[in-house]
């Protein structure tokens, strides 16, 4: 298989907004870089790119824009071209919210570099080989959603509090790879996936792209600085590195300036740890995409929610806010089509998509996979927000209350899982299960 990759800095070079918080923040400096990066494949013409982006969210308006200029441009099938999101809380807006908008300026700028990322890419295709594998991390990627005693489950509801009674779900600790290797044995492109918030330092008030660039700079610097390196944020609706358990004093080494470069070394050291070991090439490194758009409702405002019980600031308005715009939501956007994805690379498997999907559902996803190792790429192909688990809506709190970051019906995660496991046995039917 012929690969090839680029990368391009969309660090704005003045301060505009930043998305990611409940309240409004300018980006006053460059603390790192945040870039597009993007691979293409190519298998005897068959092609496919995949282009991982340091924002929070791309919604599906630009997506398609972005996905078209790239057809335009190479002659590849407009979606062939999946782009995902790292969710870095420290990069410029890309969709409206009641606290902010996108400039304009450099949307278009966005757009024209994921363009130029992927004409790049594919300029720059040679063979290569392909390996996969799968390595373990004990620590970050922690469920972040904490119950209280009386059954209640809110984000970051610690044991410092003491009606703390637990967490709510699991977490996922399985760091996948799939790297492409030149003849010559170096490290073309590590392709790597993590269910984790990427957020170490998510409110700030300067660009940057979290923990995915901290990871980058460690593989860099031991692969070599032309490594193509695409950052997939697994299923991370409910994880993050904060730790909820057992942890009374509530200090959070995977926070702040020493927990992002602690995040680095830790998941980037994992990251090489299974470059290094993977030593056998894919006998045979077939490409095929498989894609489903699958149309999901809109919940309901629930009659029962009363928003006057919260105290009064940016997240009661944030509520409100949606409250208000929801009949709008149930008449012009009731179903909202969410887009899967099942990119074979031989004996892994790359599955997008467009959620923040709760960590349950990936496990269910990569449970039942045909692939010898399976990545969760999630915020990929548009957003369509939150799917917690329907439990989890039940239980309550943020990610599960209805919000424009929030809204498909409870039922959203299994129907995604069904269809995104279809398209993993229609991507390995004719060779069966892998051990």
């Amino acid at each position: 298989m012929k690969v090839g990759t680029a990368w391009v800095d969309i660090t704005p070079g003045e301060p505009i907004p930043i998305m990611g918080q409940l309240g409004p923040r300018l980006g006053e400096y460059t603390h790192d870089p945040i870039t597009v990066n993007a691979v293409v494949f190519d298998d005897a013409g068959a092609k496919a790119a995949l282009v991982s982006c340091d924002l929070a969210m791309l919604p599906d308006h630009l997506t398609r824009r972005a996905q078209e200029g790239c057809s335009r441009k190479i002659g590849m099938k407009a979606g062939n071209v999946i782009i995902a999101c790292t969710h870095t809380h420290l990069a410029p807006y890309t969709v409206e919210s009641a606290i902010g908008k996108p400039e304009a300026a450099y949307i278009d700028r966005l757009i024209e570099a994921i363009v130029e990322s992927v004409v790049r890419a594919h300029d720059d295709a040679e063979e290569v080989d392909l390996f996969a594998a799968k390595g373990w991390l004990d620590q970050m990627g922690f469920n972040r959603r904490g119950r209280h005693a009386d059954g209640r489950v809110d984000m970051y509801h610690g044991s410092w509090n003491s009606d703390f009674a637990g967490i709510e779900g699991p977490r996922d600790g399985e760091v996948a790879v799939v790297c492409a290797k030149r003849g010559d044995g170096s490290v073309k492109v590590v392709i790597s996936s993590f269910s984790t918030h990427p957020n170490a330092v998510e409110r700030e008030r300067y660009y940057s792209a979290d923990v995915a660039g901290a990871v980058r700079s460690t593989l860099r610097r031991n692969l070599g600085d032309d490594l193509g390196v695409i950052y997939l944020t697994g299923a991370a609706g409910n994880t993050a590195p904060s730790i909820l358990e057992n942890n009374k004093q509530n200090i959070q080494p995977w926070r702040g300036e020493e927990g992002l470069k602690r995040s680095g070394l830790y998941l980037g050291g994992e990251i090489l740890k299974i470059v290094a070991g993977a030593t056998e090439p894919m006998a045979d490194a077939k490409l095929r995409l498989l894609k489903a758009v699958v149309p999901i409702p809109i919940r309901q405002w629930p009659r029962d929610l009363d928003l006057s019980k919260f105290p009064a600031g940016a997240f009661r308005d944030y509520y409100e806010y949606s409250k208000r715009i929801w009949p709008e939501l149930l008449k012009n956007e009731n179903p909202r089509n969410v887009h899967l994805n099942v990119l074979r690379l031989g004996e892994a498997a790359i599955c997008t998509n467009p959620a923040e999907l709760f960590v349950e559902f990936g496990l269910a996803i990569k449970e039942d996979s045909p692939a010898r190792v399976t990545l969760i790429c999630e915020l990929a192909d548009g957003y369509v927000g939150y799917v917690p688990t329907p439990q989890a809506i039940k239980n309550g709190g943020y990610c599960t209350m209805p919000a424009t970051t929030s809204m498909l019906a409870a039922e959203a995660g299994d129907i995604m899982v069904a269809n995104t496991q279809e398209l993993l046995r229609q991507a390995f039917k004719e060779e069966g299960a892998h051990s």
